[in-house]
Protein backbone atom coordinates (compact mmCIF):
# COMPACT_ATOMS: atom_id res chain seq x y z
CA UNK A 1 0.00 0.00 0.00
CA UNK A 2 1.63 3.40 -0.57
CA UNK A 3 -0.01 6.53 0.56
CA UNK A 4 -2.38 9.05 -1.24
CA UNK A 5 -0.64 12.34 0.02
CA UNK A 6 2.74 11.50 0.45
CA UNK A 7 6.12 10.00 -1.49
CA UNK A 8 8.25 7.36 -0.35
CA UNK A 9 11.27 10.25 0.56
CA UNK A 10 9.31 12.06 2.48
CA UNK A 11 8.97 8.49 5.13
CA UNK A 12 12.01 7.11 4.50
CA UNK A 13 15.65 8.67 5.42
CA UNK A 14 18.07 9.63 2.18
CA UNK A 15 20.26 6.40 2.49
CA UNK A 16 16.84 3.85 2.18
CA UNK A 17 15.60 6.05 -0.75
CA UNK A 18 18.80 5.95 -3.08
CA UNK A 19 19.21 2.42 -2.48
CA UNK A 20 15.53 1.31 -2.56
CA UNK A 21 13.37 3.86 -4.34
CA UNK A 22 9.97 3.16 -4.49
CA UNK A 23 10.64 -0.57 -3.38
CA UNK A 24 10.92 1.36 0.19
CA UNK A 25 7.40 1.45 0.87
CA UNK A 26 7.49 -2.37 1.77
CA UNK A 27 9.28 -0.60 5.12
CA UNK A 28 6.80 1.44 5.74
CA UNK A 29 3.78 0.08 8.05
CA UNK A 30 0.58 0.10 6.45
CA UNK A 31 -0.70 1.10 9.98
CA UNK A 32 1.41 4.40 9.42
CA UNK A 33 0.31 4.95 5.73
CA UNK A 34 -3.73 4.98 6.95
CA UNK A 35 -2.81 7.10 9.57
CA UNK A 36 -1.48 9.50 8.21
CA UNK A 37 -3.81 9.37 5.35
CA UNK A 38 -6.65 10.11 7.56
CA UNK A 39 -4.52 13.49 9.41
CA UNK A 40 -3.95 14.63 6.49
CA UNK A 41 -7.52 14.60 4.78
CA UNK A 42 -8.87 16.14 8.56
CA UNK A 43 -5.85 18.60 8.74
CA UNK A 44 -5.98 20.17 5.37
CA UNK A 45 -4.66 22.96 5.06
CA UNK A 46 -0.54 23.90 5.24
CA UNK A 47 1.45 21.31 4.89
CA UNK A 48 1.95 18.04 6.98
CA UNK A 49 5.94 17.64 7.12
CA UNK A 50 7.25 14.27 7.91
CA UNK A 51 11.00 14.33 6.09
CA UNK A 52 11.83 17.42 4.07
CA UNK A 53 15.22 16.32 2.76
CA UNK A 54 14.88 15.85 -0.46
CA UNK A 55 14.20 19.52 -1.43
CA UNK A 56 16.70 20.46 0.75
CA UNK A 57 15.18 20.62 4.36
CA UNK A 58 16.97 19.63 7.49
CA UNK A 59 14.15 16.81 8.45
CA UNK A 60 15.99 13.41 7.29
CA UNK A 61 14.88 11.13 10.62
CA UNK A 62 11.40 11.91 11.36
CA UNK A 63 10.42 8.20 10.13
CA UNK A 64 12.20 5.36 10.15
CA UNK A 65 15.20 5.48 12.08
CA UNK A 66 18.95 3.48 10.91
CA UNK A 67 21.76 2.93 13.54
CA UNK A 68 23.35 5.98 11.78
CA UNK A 69 21.89 8.74 12.91
CA UNK A 70 22.42 10.26 15.64
CA UNK A 71 18.45 10.28 16.96
CA UNK A 72 18.42 6.12 16.73
CA UNK A 73 17.59 4.74 19.69
CA UNK A 74 17.52 0.93 20.14
CA UNK A 75 14.17 1.01 21.68
CA UNK A 76 12.78 3.80 19.99
CA UNK A 77 9.67 3.03 17.86
CA UNK A 78 11.10 4.45 15.15
CA UNK A 79 13.96 2.15 15.25
CA UNK A 80 11.48 -0.92 14.47
CA UNK A 81 9.63 1.59 11.76
CA UNK A 82 6.62 2.30 13.71
CA UNK A 83 6.51 5.55 13.79
CA UNK A 84 6.58 9.21 12.56
CA UNK A 85 7.21 12.76 13.74
CA UNK A 86 5.14 15.18 11.73
CA UNK A 87 5.14 19.05 12.07
CA UNK A 88 2.20 20.83 11.06
CA UNK A 89 2.31 24.01 8.93
CA UNK A 90 -1.16 25.15 10.01
CA UNK A 91 -2.09 23.50 13.15
CA UNK A 92 -0.28 23.10 16.75
CA UNK A 93 0.79 19.76 17.42
CA UNK A 94 -1.39 20.00 20.78
CA UNK A 95 -4.37 20.44 18.37
CA UNK A 96 -3.45 17.98 16.35
CA UNK A 97 -2.58 15.59 19.33
CA UNK A 98 -5.92 16.32 20.93
CA UNK A 99 -8.00 15.35 17.91
CA UNK A 100 -6.09 12.19 17.69
CA UNK A 101 -6.98 11.69 21.70
CA UNK A 102 -10.79 12.47 21.50
CA UNK A 103 -11.29 10.73 18.00
CA UNK A 104 -9.21 7.41 18.32
CA UNK A 105 -11.97 5.49 16.79
CA UNK A 106 -11.05 7.52 13.30
CA UNK A 107 -7.25 6.58 14.29
CA UNK A 108 -7.52 2.88 15.85
CA UNK A 109 -3.54 2.16 14.80
CA UNK A 110 -2.38 4.97 16.74
CA UNK A 111 -0.98 3.83 20.30
CA UNK A 112 2.01 5.77 20.98
CA UNK A 113 1.80 9.77 21.23
CA UNK A 114 4.55 11.98 22.57
CA UNK A 115 3.52 14.50 24.25
CA UNK A 116 4.74 18.34 25.34
CA UNK A 117 6.93 18.56 22.29
CA UNK A 118 6.56 20.67 19.52
CA UNK A 119 5.92 18.24 16.68
CA UNK A 120 3.53 15.23 16.96
CA UNK A 121 5.01 12.08 17.22
CA UNK A 122 2.33 9.04 16.84
CA UNK A 123 3.50 5.62 16.49
CA UNK A 124 1.84 2.07 16.00
CA UNK A 125 3.56 0.42 19.03
CA UNK A 126 1.75 -3.09 19.83
CA UNK A 127 -0.51 -1.96 22.86
CA UNK A 128 -4.15 -2.29 23.33
CA UNK A 129 -4.84 1.26 24.21
CA UNK A 130 -3.66 4.74 23.46
CA UNK A 131 -0.43 5.52 25.50
CA UNK A 132 0.89 8.77 25.72
CA UNK A 133 4.30 9.63 26.83
CA UNK A 134 6.71 12.31 27.81
CA UNK A 135 10.17 11.29 26.69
Amino acid sequence: MKSKYFKIHELVPKKMYDRYGQKAWRYVDVRLIESIDKLKEHFNLGTMTINNYFWGGDREWSGIRMPESKYYSYGSQHSYANAFDIVFSDYSAEEVRNYIINNQHEFPHIKGLELGVSWVHLDVRNEDELVLFRS
